[in-house]
């Protein structure tokens, strides 16, 4: 690996920045340690060999990133500066929305480029490298951008909210989701991607605001159209969202949240799912972890993946429960043995149609992590896919 490599960042700095303290320092922990120390924002969220690929010239796509940061950089600023105008009543909201809406493209690459993101395409596969291949068969093609872009746009309500104290943290996957409901996993997503009902979606702009947009049953304290100043409890529940969307890293410009926000993370890697059809063909694909906003959902995910439904399934109303807990059914795991034929019958339904599950029929859905064939998987194609995007960047 060539030795002029520069430090690379899976994070914008120029977000960073704005998580950082007037001395540009910023806590950062590594979740899985929960190592919580200090540092330089422009050391943060960051590593030498990050973007680098044997077919790609050193350096080629952080360079290809600045360039983007040159002037996203002002954008974020533009941004801030009309939200505390919308707040002194000096401008409408719609002002917001329409810088917003002008850049959810930028929005979008820098959540592909995220370190989280590179984290999953490169689960498990024998070759690193595999994960700058499937970073730019996204943001390299502009129709899927363009229309998911689109789809937020349209098919999303949009908000801000606004923690005091900068309170908000800043998770490796920059842009932070999770479900608002269940939805069952299918083919080759997760609950909660974008594009699809009953999703939140959390955009970083500074520890002390983000923009929100969400289909579905949001939080009693997030209104549409406005800034939503939160308390300690409710930024407490949006950190536990983001931290729980980060693998690695996370930042705060306050230590006790992110040492508050530690204390509900839980360590959950991507996993492979496979299948083996009768005709012999393998398939297999890259499956994103779970977030779910609401507690109740999570219990009631946990309980269908554990798979502990198919015990209940003979139970009647006024019988002992299976759990033997001593109560009636009805009055100990009903409701989550109901909760676990809802998702079956879900299944059943986007087999059927998979349109059910999007935001509209006609929103373009946030595409998996990976799907693929054991068999056919040739490294040959990986040099031959980088090569066919370079003279786009």
């Amino acid at each position: 690996m060539a030795e002029n490599v520069i430090n690379q960042h899976y994070i914008p700095q120029c977000v960073l920045k704005h998580f950082s303290s007037s001395k540009n320092q910023l806590v950062e922990t590594l979740v899985e340690l929960k190592r919580v120390y200090k540092t330089n924002y422009r050391q943060s969220m960051s590593a030498r060999y990050t973007y680098e690929h044997s077919s790609l010239e050193t350096n080629k796509l952080e360079k290809y990133f600045s360039r983007i940061e040159g002037y996203f950089s002002d954008v974020i600023l533009n941004i801030l500066n009309t939200v505390v105008q919308y707040e002194d009543e000096q401008v409408e909201f719609n002002e917001i929305k329409m810088i917003v809406e002008r850049y959810m493209r930028e929005f979008i690459i820098f959540y592909y480029r995220s370190g989280a993101l590179l984290h999953e395409f490169s689960f498990l596969q024998e070759n690193e490298e595999i994960k700058i291949n499937h970073l730019l068969s996204n943001i390299m093609n502009s129709s899927y951008i363009r229309d998911l872009s689109k789809t937020i746009i349209t098919h999303y309500n949009i908000s801000i909210i606004k923690s005091e104290d900068m309170g908000f943290l800043l998770s490796d996957q920059y842009v932070s989701t999770a479900a608002l409901g269940i939805k069952g996993r299918f083919a080759n997503v997760s609950n909660r991607h974008l594009g699809f009902k009953d999703v939140i979606i959390l955009i970083p702009l500074s520890s002390q605001y983000y923009i929100v947009y969400y289909d579905g049953r949001q939080p009693s304290y997030i209104k549409p159209n406005t800034v939503n100043i939160l308390n300690g409890l409710q930024v407490k529940e949006i950190n536990k969202v983001i931290i729980n969307n980060t693998y690695r890293k996370c930042i705060s410009y306050q230590e006790n949240s992110i040492r508050e926000a530690l204390k509900e993370f839980e360590l959950i890697s991507p996993c492979i799912s496979l299948g083996h059809y009768s005709s012999g063909l393998k398939t297999g694909a890259t499956l994103k972890k779970e977030v779910f906003f609401y507690e109740s959902d999570k219990k009631a995910w946990d309980f269908f993946v554990s798979f502990e439904f198919v015990t209940y399934q003979n139970s009647k109303r006024n019988d002992v429960c299976p759990c033997k807990s001593g109560k009636k059914f009805k009055k100990c795991c009903l409701d989550k043995y109901n909760s676990s034929v809802k998702i079956i019958r879900k299944l059943d339904e986007v087999q059927t149609n998979w349109t059910t599950i999007l935001v509209s029929p006609q929103a373009t859905s946030e595409r998996g992590i990976a799907e693929f064939s054991p068999q056919q998987e040739d490294p040959r194609d990986l040099k031959y896919n980088i090569k066919s995007v370079l003279n786009q960047l």
